[in-house]
């Protein structure tokens, strides 16, 4: 792994080496040197024929490293210092002295043995953390990096690190016997060519910060949908998002583990883990909650903490006698929200429902959810008060969401509101949802009589206000509210 030009740091001079250590195995860790060896080196600028200078850096680590990490593995962990978990590592450098840092990797906000926990981090015998302090509060001082060498690492030289885990005796006693693992990592760099005075510049690690507890998660918010085709799907593939809000474009959930199902002949994906992610593959954002549908029926599945993977696999809903799965049809992917991390100035302050059951209010927009078992095709047109216009068709599955726009309304003359024909912003005085084959229901939308977030229509109930926008763009009010 090559550290990335941050903003703020001085660019590197030919003459330097670096190696993260992330190669993986045991012994050598990798070697930089000579032609060919780019890919390990912080290569911030162009060189010229691609040549670099005399000097090579080799960090040795006897134990198993994973992308630049070192982590202790502190399961099944009892409380008291009787039972402590533990576990050590050499560093060692050949050919030329480096220097070397040590980082820590933040521990998941929130976790509850993660912030009981205290731990120890120890140089060649000395406490680089004060003794036995809350792991919390370690990965925070450490995060940024910290050198462990003396003055430049000689070569056959090795450093010892090691790590103690201590679950106080006051911790709850459901922390007992749990399982997680404290992550560390390394980074190396030459000495030669780059002064004492400009080591600081050197830490790939500078300047980062764990994120403080709290809520990880203020928001839990439809982002999109993958549709799953006939085929089952296989380890690998990627699905592409659609329904996205805007400036979301090019987001996928790519497919880590599979589940199928092979009824006479037919086969179906069941059940999938997989990742979301943008066009060119970078993880994120965090999901907060996944819902996959299978036949007529949804299975809702939260991510806590919120994660951009699902960590495992998840299923689509069981049939009706419980034996067997629906093949899935199609997963909603929910995302965290911090509405108050924009630019706008104003776009903390909260904004106050509006009561829809007032003649001085009107609506803009309605949102309304399917909640019926079948896909029927539905159409939604403006209806009363000299209006037309259709405002939705198309055809609906369990949990959708349409919206009905007055800037389709159509109206013809005057309707007695000062309002001549033409176009307007604003619903009224009534839609009629037409069910293909089926019933049409009626609703209205004038806010002279009462509609609110929550309210059902239809024979069985299958149409739900969802949402709604008032001409002056503030929300309607729930079933709560009034």
């Amino acid at each position: 792994m090559t550290p990335g030009n941050d903003a703020g740091r001085r660019p590197s001079r030919l003459s330097r080496r670096r190696l993260l250590a992330s190669i993986g195995g045991v012994g050598a860790v990798g070697m930089a040197s000579g032609l060919g060896t780019g890919a390990y080196l912080s290569d911030r600028e162009t060189f010229p024929g691609n040549a670099f200078g005399a000097g090579e850096v080799e960090l040795v680590v006897d134990t198993a490293i994973s992308d630049g990490t070192f982590a202790v593995d502190v399961s099944g962990i009892g409380r008291g210092p009787d039972k402590r978990a533990s576990d050590s590592f050499n560093v060692e450098v050949r050919t030329n002295p480096a220097r070397v840092w040590l980082a820590a990797k933040c521990p998941t906000v929130n976790d509850d043995l993660s912030d009981a926990l205290e731990v120890d981090v120890r140089v060649d015998g000395s406490s680089i953390t004060g003794g036995f302090r809350p792991f919390a509060t370690v990965a925070a001082e450490l995060v940024d990096g910290e050198r462990i060498d003396t003055g430049c690492l000689d070569p056959e030289s090795p450093i010892e690190v090691e790590v103690f885990a201590e679950l106080p005796v006051d911790a709850p006693d459901s922390l007992s016997g749990q399982n997680t693992s404290l992550s560390f990592r390394l980074y190396a760099e030459q000495c030669r060519h780059v002064s004492e005075a400009d080591a600081a510049g050197s830490n790939p690690f500078a300047d980062r910060v764990c994120e403080e507890p709290g809520d990880n998660c203020p928001e839990c918010v439809e982002f999109g949908k993958a549709e799953f085709g006939d085929s089952p799907v296989a380890v690998g593939d990627t699905l592409s998002l659609i329904e996205l809000p805007a400036g979301a474009d090019g987001h996928e959930i790519a497919i880590t583990a599979v589940e199928t199902k092979d009824e006479g002949g037919n086969a179906e994906t069941v059940g999938v883990e997989f990742t979301l992610q943008d066009a060119d593959g970078n993880p994120g954002p965090d999901m907060c909650k996944v819902e996959i549908k299978g036949g007529q029926e949804t299975e809702s599945y939260e991510i806590d903490p919120a994660s951009s993977e699902t960590d495992e696999i998840l299923f689509a809903p069981l049939k009706p006698d419980k034996d067997k799965r629906h093949g899935i049809s199609n997963i909603v992917v929910f995302v965290c929200s911090d509405s108050g991390d924009g630019d706008d100035p104003d776009e903390d302050e909260t904004v106050d429902c509006v009561v829809c059951d007032d003649e001085n209010a009107s609506l803009a927009t309605l949102d309304v959810r399917y909640r019926g078992d079948d896909e029927p095709s539905v159409t939604v047109v403006s209806t009363k008060g000299g209006t037309g216009g259709t405002l939705f068709e198309g055809t609906v599955a369990n949990g959708d969401v349409f919206t009905l726009d007055g800037s389709d309304v159509t109206r013809s003359g005057n309707n007695g509101n000062g309002n001549g024909g033409g176009q307007t912003d604003r619903l009224g005085p009534e839609v009629e949802i037409r069910v293909e084959g089926g019933a049409t229901t009626p609703i209205h939308v004038s806010c002279s009589e009462l509609l609110a977030v929550g309210m059902r229509f239809g024979p069985d109930d299958e149409f739900e206000i969802a949402g709604g926008t008032t001409t002056d763009e503030r929300p309607i009010c729930g079933t709560e509210a009034n």
